[in-house]
């Protein structure tokens, strides 16, 4: 009877079934291909009240039940833990959700696109990440993508990047294959592409600019989260695409000038940062003050990671606004410990630095500082100070989630850590620094072919590693630096101390002058590579274990090329060189060179690089290290002020840039020829017909293609959730078996260099 089959939530596994008698229990193949059998359980797996429900009408049928069946199980049990805001762990735990999945990947082959789309999604929502069944997922997808609807490939390619799982041929086929079809992609399917995109940090330049043209003709339709989620996307990816984000100004505006449109702080918090992130909003930008109104209202909601995203926002875009940030700080101000405690250093370092010229005399500032010192800055002070040689160095920097001090905490940090602060690029200290790197920025880049390398004091040579102010300031303009924008000022004055009676001669030099600017240098190898959604890191080839100072890999990114590592690298080198010209002695090194080391940076240091100063000042415990450092946004602006734009010198483009910005500059252009040859291999001849051309991006029979697509329209792959009662339609599924995901989760973004 049935009653035997109803075992407890956690202790239904995968072992072979047995009957009363011991024997092993055969899967009923003719009720496996009987449609009405089939709807009967769907029906059943509808009308369950909760997940252990679900299981248990599974654990009833599994034999009898279809691997569609069990995917619409799969699916009910997702929906179930996505509307009840559950934690996931202990299903994706349970014994019978593993069961389930494992006889469910068994049946993949049998599966079609929409019920492919449904396991993806249930294994994204619950958290589910075992690379065999993905990679048996990714396996099915690539030859049946053809047969998927718009909303299909948008939902299975946001699963994978949910998962943080990334399969490059994959990615190609499904976006060649998107490419051609973006005509019948909805306003939410476009925001998921988007989202997923970028975050994969899958580059595909040509599909995110016709997704961008297609994104403004269908912009009525954009709700407050798509327009959030596309900002961020093309934010995170570098993609300026100035047509675009108009829109998507527009369009916010609109909605946020609307009381009954729910503009939530995750999707408030998003715009800010998108829009501040590439300097598409200014100090009095009408978009951040819609923002900024409706933010006051609904502070209470606020997370401690959107409220740092949206601070960060509006202070890089420089938002002026006293009322504004007096009652966030008098907020912020008034949370309990329990608030804070859920802040990373990354999160609080963003929330202080936009506050602090704005909280002078604020009841409980004082309190709050002393906080963020103790949890936040003096733990990352210790950890470089105590850490910085010793294995797990990087993991550590990692845990700790403090990438840096930002602008205004930067100093404390030096002071603690016994490196002198000597100011901004206003200060008078730094004037013949900052006046010495302006004028390398404003020299045009000239590279040239030197088989041998070059000397650390060719300004030519050197001013080549980074661009041309043209894709600096315009084609690549943002308010945080790619590592490889910077340059930086390095001057030293070094003395080697002598024995008694000892003279110094023009043979063996005792003294050291520098004064050059170091930029960045390219890294030997960068990025990652993904394998069958297995991500692997270049260990051998980047660099980051060898040199006389340790660095660490941040999110994901060597910075053992950071100019400042690079300069601290070449004033090592040079001591070397004078202790190895030098007469022998007993006394160590490091205890003879005296002197100072002085560096100005456009841009804050990393904690990577914090962390190389310190070694450098513990190796050379004799030498003053001072630093100073502007903030990119500013040293933007101070570059821009200087910069002729008609200066065709500064008008050199790398390749990335160039096709960068032939694409943003025309958003109605039609798809290049050597693209359509390329997606002729994937989409056979009869598909190019109906790619995209023009403005209008529309497909010529979307009827015909929706019905090669198992006859469901987009339109209904995103319909609302049936609560009550359902439709068995003819293939024996009920209409929630055929339910897509309502929106992309609320997963805020990672503030990551694009490159």
């Amino acid at each position: 009877s049935s009653a035997a089959f109803m075992i407890s939530f956690y202790d239904w596994a995968s072992t072979p079934s047995q009957g009363d008698g011991g024997q092993a229990i055969a899967a009923d193949e003719e009720a496996q291909c009987n449609p009405e059998v089939q709807a009967q359980i769907c029906e059943k797996i509808q009308h369950a009240v909760d997940i252990s429900d679900v299981f248990n009408k599974v654990a009833i049928h599994r034999y009898r039940a279809s691997s569609k069946t069990l995917a619409f199980a799969a699916h009910r049990i997702a929906r179930y833990c996505r509307l009840r805001r559950t934690d996931t762990s202990a299903t994706r735990r349970a014994a019978r959700w593993n069961a389930l999945i494992a006889d469910i990947q068994r049946g993949l082959p049998n599966l079609d696109a929409q019920s492919l789309t449904d396991v993806s999604w249930s294994l994204a929502v619950v958290g589910h990440r075992e690379p065999r069944v993905l990679s048996a997922i990714c396996h099915q997808v690539f030859g049946r993508v053809e047969e998927m609807a718009p909303a299909n490939i948008a939902i299975t390619v946001w699963s994978f990047a949910t998962l943080n799982y990334r399969d490059d041929l994959v990615m190609k086929r499904i976006n060649r294959q998107a490419l051609a079809r973006l005509g019948e992609f909805e306003a939410q399917s476009l925001a998921n592409l988007s989202w997923s995109m970028a975050t994969m940090r899958f580059k595909d330049d040509v599909l995110m600019h016709h997704v961008a043209k297609e994104s403004m003709c269908k912009m009525h339709n954009f709700s407050a989260q798509h327009v959030a989620n596309t900002a961020w996307a093309y934010a995170t990816l570098g993609r300026r695409a100035g047509s675009l984000f108009t829109a998507l100004e527009g369009r916010a505006l609109e909605l946020l000038g609307d009381e009954s449109v729910d503009f939530c702080p995750l999707d408030l918090a998003l715009c800010a940062w998108a829009f501040a992130w590439l300097d598409h909003a200014g100090p009095n930008a009408p978009l951040l003050q819609g923002i900024a109104r409706t933010a006051l209202r609904r502070m209470p909601e606020f997370s401690t990671q959107q409220l740092a995203n949206m601070l960060w926002g509006f202070d890089h875009a420089n938002y002026r606004d006293d009322g504004f940030y007096v009652e966030l700080a008098r907020w912020c101000c008034s949370r309990p410990l329990s608030f804070w405690n859920r802040a990373n250093g990354e999160e609080m370092v963003s929330i202080m630095t936009a506050l602090k010229p704005y909280a002078a005399g604020q009841q409980g500032w004082t309190d709050l500082e002393q906080l963020f010192s103790s949890i936040v800055l003096q733990p990352l002070g210790d950890f470089l100070r105590q850490e910085n040689t010793s294995e797990g160095y990087s993991q550590g920097l990692r845990r700790m989630r403090t990438y840096h001090a930002g602008a205004l905490y930067s100093s404390w940090l030096f002071k603690s850590l016994g490196v002198a602060y000597i100011g901004d690029a206003d200060d008078a200290r730094t004037r013949p620094s900052v006046d010495e790197l302006v004028d390398f920025y404003l020299l045009p880049p000239e590279p040239r072919w030197l088989p041998d390398g070059y000397e650390d004091d060719d300004v030519q040579a050197n001013r080549a590693e980074i661009p041309s102010l043209l894709e600096l300031l315009d084609v690549k303009r943002r308010v945080q630096p790619s590592s490889h924008f910077i340059a930086l000022h390095l001057s030293a004055s070094l003395e080697l101390a002598t024995r008694d009676g000892e003279e110094a001669s023009a043979s063996c030099p005792q003294q050291i002058r520098i004064c050059r600017v170091v930029p960045t240098r390219p890294p030997r190898k960068s990025g990652l590579s993904f394998v069958r959604g297995e991500k692997f890191e270049e260990r051998d080839n980047s660099g980051d274990e060898d040199g006389v100072l340790r660095t660490s890999k941040l999110r994901d990114y060597n910075r053992k090329h950071h100019a400042e590592v690079t300069a601290l690298t070449q004033v090592a080198e040079a001591i070397e060189a004078l202790a190895s010209s030098a007469t022998s002695s007993e006394t160590p090194i490091a205890e003879r060179v005296t002197g100072w080391v002085e560096l100005f940076v456009p841009h804050y240091p990393c904690s990577s690089c914090t962390g190389a100063l310190v070694q450098f000042t513990e190796r050379y415990p004799r030498i003053e290290v001072r630093v100073g450092h502007d903030d990119w946004r500013h040293w933007v602006r101070r570059l821009t002020e200087r910069w002729d734009p008609a200066d065709v010198r500064h008008h050199g483009l790398s390749i990335n840039a160039r096709q960068l910005r032939d694409l943003d500059q025309d958003l109605g252009s039609a798809i290049p020829e050597a693209y359509k040859a390329a997606l002729r291999s994937t989409l056979g001849d009869a598909a190019l017909s109906m790619l995209p051309s023009g403005s209008s991006g529309g497909v010529t029979d979307v009827a015909a293609r929706r019905n090669r697509a198992g006859g469901h329209s987009a339109q209904a792959a995103t319909q609302g959730v049936v609560e009550n009662g359902s439709h068995t339609q003819a293939n024996g599924y009920p209409d929630a078996a055929r339910q897509a995901p309502a929106r992309a989760p609320a997963v805020a973004p990672k503030r990551q260099s694009f490159y």
